[in-house]
């Protein structure tokens, strides 16, 4: 859902009480903002706690993102019970402001992924990414991509586009399958995808713990806009 006004701003907010994982990445209770944003007040921070725990979430994750204001709305996360998350990963937005094609090697062939393409591909990638994936499967503004060895799907990966931006999401190989480049070929795909919509730039985030996954990215010409703040907001208590 998406709130725009007070005591909110304009945020976005996803809750999940199924998926309540202690990773923020794996989370799927999360709010999304920039800044301090006009209309949002610290009230509004209590309230969305508020909201969470009527669904019966215990942990979720604010995701802000360089926006005005940046020391007060991190003055206002402290009083509503939020802390910063260690970061032994750091969580950076990437931007790619050319849509020429990227160079790229694979033995692989992508294209684009249709309904009877979905049973085999989660059989062979597992369960990583999978839900949003065939959540989103079908939905307007995604175009879902698969990477095959033969009949094979080996890989898969999807495109957002939304007022003219390209955003590059749902990517994982199957285990066995890494190192063919493919995400590199769907990166690829992703792209010229991107270019033939319309688009006049393409994102995407990872971290930077998945160095092979950055190293892909800046490979292919995209390079980090900034790094996102996280914040973890805890029912269990602390211990000392």
């Amino acid at each position: 859902m998406q709130y725009d006004g007070a005591p909110f701003g304009r945020c976005y907010v996803s809750i999940d009480p199924n998926r309540q994982s202690q990773y923020a990445s794996g989370n799927r209770n999360r709010v999304h903002l920039c800044g301090a944003e006009p209309g949002l007040r610290s009230e509004g921070l209590a309230r969305l706690v508020d909201q969470f725990t009527a669904a019966g979430v215990t942990r979720f994750f604010v995701w802000l993102s360089p926006g005005p204001d940046m020391d007060t709305v991190r003055g206002w996360l402290a009083q509503a019970g939020f802390v910063p998350r260690m970061q032994w990963s750091r969580y950076p937005t990437l931007i790619r402001e050319t849509l020429a094609a990227p160079a790229f090697r694979s033995d692989l062939v992508v294209r684009e992924a249709g309904g009877d393409d979905l049973a085999a591909a989660h059989a062979a990638v597992g369960d990583v990414m999978w839900g949003e994936y065939e959540r989103s499967f079908g939905k307007r503004g995604f175009t879902h991509f698969m990477a095959f060895d033969g009949a094979r799907p080996v890989a898969i990966a999807a495109l957002a586009v939304f007022e003219g931006l390209g955003y590059l999401t749902l990517a994982t190989t199957a285990e066995g399958d890494r190192k063919r480049g493919a995400q590199s070929a769907l990166i690829a795909a992703r792209i010229a995808k991107a270019r033939a919509l319309g688009c006049t730039a393409v994102a995407t985030e990872t971290l930077t713990m998945l160095e092979h996954s950055l190293r892909n990215l800046e490979r292919a010409g995209f390079r980090v806009a900034y790094e996102k703040e996280v914040y973890e907001w805890n029912a269990e208590p602390r211990s000392a």
